[in-house]
């Protein structure tokens, strides 16, 4: 999978409850590899979300995490 076709998606978390969509990617270019991915939910809240904590990927991103473990009120 291109980096460019995550941007956009939705993220769902553990409970399958919408928490928002990728705006961005922590990439390192040295080492070449995704930090983490930056979720942005509603218009001001964003959560950084490390890839140990993704569950799936596909045309949804699947956390392996609930939302209130991101910061996220239930």
């Amino acid at each position: 999978m291109n980096t460019k076709e995550l941007f956009g998606k939705e993220v769902l978390d553990v409970n399958a409850n919408r928490v928002g969509k990728v705006a961005d990617i922590d990439f390192d270019m040295r080492q070449g590899v995704i930090n983490h991915i930056v979720v942005k939910a509603g218009l001001t809240k964003k959560y950084d979300v490390s890839l140990d904590k993704i569950d799936k990927i596909g045309d949804k991103i699947v956390l392996s995490i609930g939302g209130y473990e991101l910061g996220k009120k239930p």
